[in-house]
């Protein structure tokens, strides 16, 4: 491999497309051993899809500051920020204690493989040296896995080059914690080669040997230039928050467990307005693949835009003492995975292809039900099945949205 380029501070900014129309922006912004990056969908067919998508994946940035051995998530919108430590074991015990702990089931391996092919060809591009090559991520799970026998295969052929010094990239070891729980294999590496930094050409995705879908990559803009130290920040009067779930949930106001809630500032002919408060349930059915905290917090800050009080209760006990006036429960009936959500989990860091999470269609199914008070009578069902490009999160979002008004109906 040649000798990376001698670049202090970059700016970059790239485009894939997934589709006709359908893509993302980022730019990355590089200073020394700290990187900000930014994202945002593109959806030139459809305004209406593309407001959904929004709202689903909202615009992050993130920071890499590798000296303070942390990365950082930032949600503009909501002005707070998630910091991720490079080793949780070296975290103050109160601040680790606040941090969600749900179970992680380790099933089965994952053997990942990233090997690269020089064709010789070189050319200049922004001013530096380009090398034709064909990157090939490989990721095959055994039979006893989360999500059973699966092999994947990503390969990414075209231009890279160098981008950063030697000695400005900064290495330390990782001792990541999860917030998210569920399943996963144990990893192992069979080998690691680092094409460099990709600029610009096709990347392609197999599964068990079937082209899945292919993307567009190319680099719009690539500039040396002296970057403020204040955009690898956390932004002057921004909250932090203790969990990336937490980072990414719609706002919402403190719960209330009471049946009927008092609002003094909207009033009617007595002065104030009642409003129902309503107990979000936990779900059921396929719920490994989809972050409850979220889709919960959703409904919640649906029914609250409704002038509804939506509580997601925190046991089952919230159930038998809380005084609510309806239940709701969602079903998750189906959850399947794209295929590049499925490179993005598996990969993760060790190959860099975290960004391709977002690069296939996801489905999923679900069915809301309403009861009374009493948790037993039917109110009201809606069924909703959609399809997305991105994880099954994703789509189990976008079919909450589909279903949820005439839920909101019924409690109107």
């Amino acid at each position: 491999m040649a000798a990376p380029a001698v670049l202090a501070d970059y700016k970059i900014t790239q485009r894939l497309t997934f589709g006709e129309g359908f893509g993302s922006e980022s730019t990355v912004y590089s200073k020394g051993v700290r990187e900000r990056r930014e994202s945002k969908l593109i959806n030139q067919g459809d305004p209406q899809m593309m407001a959904m998508m929004e709202q689903m994946m909202p615009p992050m940035v993130e920071i890499s500051q590798c000296d303070l051995k942390q990365d950082v998530a930032i949600n503009p919108k909501t002005r707070s920020y998630f910091i991720n430590y490079h080793d949780w074991s070296t975290v103050p015990p109160e601040k680790l204690a606040r941090r969600p702990k749900q179970k992680m089931v380790i099933k089965g391996t994952a053997t990942v493989s990233s090997t690269v092919a020089d064709s010789g060809r070189r050319q200049q591009m922004f001013g530096l040296t380009a090398r034709w090559l064909k990157h090939v991520n490989e990721i095959e799970t055994s039979a006893d896995s989360c999500d059973g026998a699966n092999r994947i295969r990503m390969e990414r052929e075209g231009w890279f080059v160098s981008l950063s010094l030697v000695s400005e990239y900064c290495q330390v070891p990782r001792a990541e914690a999860t917030d998210a729980g569920g399943c996963r294999p144990r990893m192992i590496v069979k080998s690691a080669q680092d094409p460099g930094f990709f600029l610009d050409g096709t990347m392609k995705i197999f599964e068990n040997g079937k082209e899945q879908g292919s993307q567009r990559i190319e680099t719009l803009d690539l500039s040396k230039q002296t970057l403020d130290q204040s955009l690898f920040e956390v932004p002057t009067g921004f909250t932090e928050v203790d969990s990336y779930a937490e980072l990414t949930r719609p706002s919402r106001g403190p719960a209330d467990t009471t049946a009927i809630t008092t609002v003094s500032n909207e009033t009617n002919t007595r002065g104030s307005r009642r409003m129902k408060t309503v107990a979000i349930d936990f779900f059921s059915g396929s719920t490994s693949k989809i972050d409850q905290n979220e889709l919960r917090g959703l409904i919640s800050s649906r029914l609250s835009a409704a002038g509804i009080s939506g509580y997601a209760v925190t046991s089952q006990a919230d159930l038998i003492s809380g005084n609510f006036a309806n239940v709701v429960t969602v079903d998750i009936e189906k959850a399947k995975e794209s295929t590049g959500a499925k490179i993005g989990g598996l990969f993760g860091k060790v190959t860099g292809t975290s960004g391709t999470s977002k690069a296939g269609d996801s489905e999923a199914t679900i069915t809301i039900t309403l009861y009374a008070q009493d948790r037993k009578t039917v109110v009201a069902t809606a069924t909703a099945t959609e399809k997305v490009k991105g994880s099954s999160n994703d789509a189990a979002k976008a079919a909450i949205e589909k279903a949820l008004p005439a839920i909101i109906a019924k409690l109107k």
